[in-house]
C-alpha cells in the first residue's frame, strides 16, 4: 500500500431504491423498548413516537426506516419512494408482498415482491 494510506475496509452497496418515484423522508423518536432496523416498515403509536411494524399490524404501516436507531434517538424514515422488496426487513411471519398494497396507500412502492426472499427480523 502506499505510503500515507490505509484500508479504511469494504463498501458493499444495497441495491434499496427501485426507480425515480420522489422520495420524501421525515424524522421520529423511537418508542421505548424498541430497536428499529434499517430498511424495516414502523407504525406510528398514538403518542408519536415510531415502532417496529409486527405482523399484527402491517396495515398500519406509516412509513420505512432509513437507519437503524435504539429507543429514545431520532431516525428518518421514508414516506415515499420505490424500493425492491427484498431490501426490506419484514417481521417474523410476513414477506414483503404483505407490505405492498399498504404501502401503496402511502406513496411506496414495493417492485419484485414475488422474488423477495424473507429474512425476517423479530
Amino acid at each position: 500500500m502506499a505510503a500515507g494510506k490505509e484500508n479504511l475496509g469494504t463498501y458493499t452497496p444495497k441495491m434499496v431504491h427501485a426507480g425515480d418515484y420522489p422520495v420524501v423522508t421525515d424524522s421520529g423518536t423511537v418508542a421505548e423498548g424498541e430497536t428499529i432496523v434499517e430498511l424495516m416498515p414502523v407504525v406510528l403509536n398514538a403518542d408519536g413516537t415510531l415502532k417496529a411494524v409486527t405482523a399484527d399490524n402491517v396495515a398500519d404501516v406509516y412509513g420505512l426506516a432509513a437507519e437503524n436507531a435504539e429507543a429514545g434517538e431520532e431516525v428518518v424514515i421514508y414516506l415515499t419512494g420505490q424500493f425492491f422488496g427484498e431490501a426490506i426487513e419484514v417481521p417474523a411471519g410476513t414477506t414483503a408482498a404483505d407490505f405492498k398494497a399498504p404501502f401503496r396507500k402511502l406513496g411506496i412502492f414495493l417492485v419484485d415482491t414475488d422474488n423477495a426472499v424473507a429474512e425476517a427480523t423479530e
